[in-house]
């Protein structure tokens, strides 16, 4: 059975600031989830227990799956799928409701394409802290 587990951004990629004045990293939290329709949602921690409001838009969920290094693989996550030694496609996973399994889209050849528990992906940033990794402009 798989971990139903979320994730959410409780600050954006230097929205706030240290005491030098330089760009804090974001912050994730994972838990469960109280999705609302507006701006932010909840993500409810398990240990120690609380609750962090959180993006809605950055909200992602877990896939199952985890790359070759042992990271959680997690909606909204840019990923380097390895196809031969020297040969590999980046993409974000998302949910693909037709098929009702996790996708790795874009990549060289474009379209979608299933990801699985096979060790062929490497979990390289998100889309919301890395998006220069998919070639769009960093926030």
């Amino acid at each position: 059975m798989r971990e139903i587990l979320f994730r959410g951004q409780t600050h954006r990629k230097g929205e706030k600031v240290n005491m030098a004045n330089k760009p804090l990293p974001s912050r994730w939290v994972y838990g469960g989830i109280f999705h609302t329709p507006n701006d932010f949602s909840i993500i409810y921690g398990y240990d120690p227990i609380e609750k962090y409001s959180v993006y809605s838009e950055t909200v992602g969920q877990y896939t199952g799956l985890t790359d070759r290094n042992g990271v959680k693989i997690f909606e909204g996550d840019i990923i380097r799928h390895y196809r031969a030694p020297h040969f590999y496609e980046t993409g974000e996973v998302r949910f693909d409701g037709e098929t009702c399994s996790f996708v790795r889209t874009g990549g060289k050849n474009g379209g979608i394409c299933r990801i699985s528990g096979d060790g062929m992906y490497e979990v390289i940033g998100n889309i919301y802290d890395d998006p220069e990794l998919l070639g769009g402009d960093s926030k």
